[in-house]
């Protein structure tokens, strides 16, 4: 879960430090958070990606040993994708709202 965490909170950090880069050269908040999320999604995407990728063989695994594993990373990919999307949507619009 700490894992999960660490990501999920980056992504965010990013997204959120582009928009307010943004605002500091003159954009205003909707202009901001469109291109910041335009620009972010690619690199939170491929965090992604990746981290499903290099969990894709515990959850599909055959040997016995590895049954604590399975779980631990359907949980993980499961959660990863739900953050990634949440992040990308939810995190800009909480942002949004917060300011106004």
């Amino acid at each position: 879960m700490l894992m999960l965490i660490g990501i999920v909170v980056t992504n965010a950090i990013v997204l959120i430090d582009r928009v307010i880069n943004n605002e500091q050269q003159g954009m205003e908040m909707k202009e901001a958070l469109i291109e910041a999320g335009g620009t972010r999604i690619r690199p939170i995407l491929m965090t992604a990606i990746a981290t499903i990728g290099a969990l894709v063989p515990l959850l599909f695994g055959q040997d016995s040993s590895i049954l604590i594993s399975k779980g631990l990373a359907a949980t993980v990919i499961g959660g990863l994708i739900s953050s990634t999307l949440l992040t990308l949507v939810v995190v800009p619009v909480i942002y949004e709202f917060s300011l106004l």
